[in-house]
């Protein structure tokens, strides 16, 4: 029997939209007659995590995105995924109550890194994403060199991703301050790939060094393994 991947989406709509795309497109070349796996969204509303990221509401956030995941579960969902990178800091305690696998995408990201052979990348994303241990960590563990931002650049990332990219804003000049804040990161440090750790940053992004799409890591990662799960 086809497996179902679950994705909780909304965080944000644009970087949901994104992931949407890349699984059903991957998924397209599964033939439907040998069990092409199904897929189930379900929404969170952005300005809710939002509001309590910034609350510090470790436990609520976990609650809310735990009940999406159970909602997935209902429709019928064999595993998970969370469409976007800053709720990944909470997904140990997630996991702890999850009805079904979460697939993670910082080991997604990291498996590529390492299989690429980059041994130093520079990293965009949220201010808990560039600031904390949960992502970035993950990679420096893995001997992995991480750059990111100067202070200035990850406090306009930060408002660019929970302000108007939120609502699915985008417009040249935040693509141009995007490029900015990247040729400051390959000025300090000779960068092997760029990892756009926000999903609703991709659009803004136009590096002349390799790319790594978290998304399409997440995305590999959760098709590997639903199918393994479904004996395929």
């Amino acid at each position: 029997m086809p497996g179902t991947i679950g994705i909780v989406g909304g965080l944000g709509p644009e970087g949901t939209v994104h992931y949407y795309r890349k699984l059903t497109r991957q998924l397209s070349s599964i033939p439907l007659e040998v069990g092409r796996p199904g897929v189930v969204v379900d929404h969170v509303w952005m300005e809710r995590f939002a509001a309590l990221l910034r609350a510090g509401a470790r436990d609520d956030i976990v609650s809310l995105l735990s009940a999406s995941v159970g909602r997935l579960r209902g429709a019928g969902a064999d595993l998970a995924m969370i469409a976007a990178v800053t709720p990944h800091k909470f997904l140990a305690k997630i996991r702890e109550a999850s009805p079904i696998p979460l697939i993670d995408i910082v080991e997604a990201t990291r498996d590529e890194i390492v299989s690429a052979g980059h041994r130093t990348v520079g990293l965009l994303g949220t201010r808990a994403t560039l600031t904390e241990a949960f992502f970035r960590g993950g990679l420096e563990a893995a001997g992995i060199g991480v750059e990111v931002p100067d202070a200035k650049g990850i406090a306009y990332l930060d408002d660019l991703i929970f302000g108007p990219l939120a609502s699915g804003s985008k417009t040249e000049a935040m693509t141009a301050e995007v490029r900015a804040i990247v040729s400051d990161m390959a000025s300090r440090a000779r960068l092997d790939a760029l990892v756009v750790a926000c999903t609703d940053l991709m659009d803004l992004v136009t590096p002349a060094i390799p790319l790594i799409d978290p998304i399409d890591c997440h995305v590999r990662l959760a098709i590997a393994a639903v199918r393994r799960a479904g004996g395929r």
